[in-house]
């Protein structure tokens, strides 16, 4: 049975640094990339499987960065939650940088899978026509509403189930000249592995309310992700004003995710997609991911939530995996 991970590769939003900005993010010399994670699998020593979940622009320079993909390159499955560049801007240079330099230090590889929503594909063929000829393509079928999940990608992990789950993200949405209905194209995905589940919900919009009160429809979606072991969500704002006054916004704030935090449950909570741009001065605006774990931390206990709350760094590492005993995580860490 192979041991999976998840590494994160990048947490910021769409505009990681602004040009012309002196706030305390963009002066911030740390290397940023967009939202991105990769799921390793191993085996002992052998990386057996990665998953890419996403990838936007610094992603590629995460990759590179990681020590255990440069001493074992591979690239067996690529998932996109949707088609919006700060998702997709390094998916060409990934996929045929790695084609190239595996045929060039003849690395034992093959074309990786992709799958994203159908609604994505047609987007994705306008933008990067050549990636969908460097790769075995899996899409799934428009039109199915938020909150719902999709068939399980049993065969593309090694002792692994990945769900895709329909999300709302608005600005993401099919329109004309594609067709006349407007139409979701974002998904989500709830990992299992081992009795370990891991969801990733970014990027959300505001009208995702089904998170927190599920109807009849909406309720298997909603209990394969509450109570989950580790949980990776949009928190693009801290308190964007036009969401506190009820309007629908393509992202979601960190108040939203607290009152999904306090319905779903999960053991950990990871604020993914962070921005520093779109709040107020003095309430989010340039704040640095450690500042924003200073005040995360600090809400969280006030509002006696679940779990703990993590702001992570580029690189950071997350078991995906219950080990019986602290010295086997321990002999474990030391062996990956």
């Amino acid at each position: 049975m192979l041991l999976y991970e998840l590494v994160i590769n990048g947490l910021d939003h769409a505009w990681q640094k602004e040009f012309g900005c002196h706030c305390a993010r963009c002066l911030d010399q740390a290397r940023t990339a967009n939202t991105s994670v990769s799921l390793l699998g191993w085996c002992e020593n052998s990386l057996e499987q990665h998953i890419l979940v996403d990838a936007g622009g610094g992603v590629c320079e995460s990759l590179i960065a990681n020590p255990d993909l440069m001493q074992q390159p591979r690239l067996d499955t690529v998932l996109l939650t949707h088609w919006h560049p700060d998702h997709v801007a390094d998916l060409n240079r990934i996929v045929v940088g790695f084609g190239r330099s595996s045929w060039r230090e003849r690395h034992a590889s093959t074309r990786p899978y992709l799958w994203m929503r159908e609604g994505s594909r047609m987007w994705l063929e306008r933008q990067q026509p050549n990636v969908l000829k460097q790769v075995n393509l899996i899409s799934s079928l428009e039109y199915i509403a938020p909150g719902h999940l999709l068939e399980p990608l049993e065969t593309l992990g090694l002792d692994l189930v990945i769900t895709p789950v329909t999300i709302a993200h608005s600005s993401a949405d099919l329109y004309p000249p594609f067709g006349e209905e407007r139409l979701a194209t974002c998904a989500g995905f709830i990992v299992e592995t081992g009795g370990f589940r891991t969801v990733l919900l970014w990027d959300l919009d505001a009208t995702n309310l089904w998170l927190e009160n599920p109807n009849e429809a909406q309720q298997e979606a909603f209990d394969a992700i509450a109570g989950c072991d580790l949980l990776l969500i949009d928190c693009n704002t801290w308190s964007y004003h036009r969401q506190a006054s009820g309007e629908p916004t393509s992202h979601v704030s960190f108040s939203l995710v607290q009152r999904f935090a306090l319905v779903l449950k999960p053991k950990r909570t990871v604020l993914m997609h962070i921005s520093g741009h779109e709040d107020a001065i003095g309430d989010g605006f340039g704040w640095t991911n450690e500042i924003w774990q200073l005040e995360a931390t600090k809400a969280w206990q006030i509002a006696g939530l679940t779990g703990d709350v993590i702001v992570p760094r580029i690189g950071q590492r997350f078991a995906m995996h219950h080990l019986d005993t602290a010295l086997e995580a321990v002999e474990l860490e030391a062996a990956l």
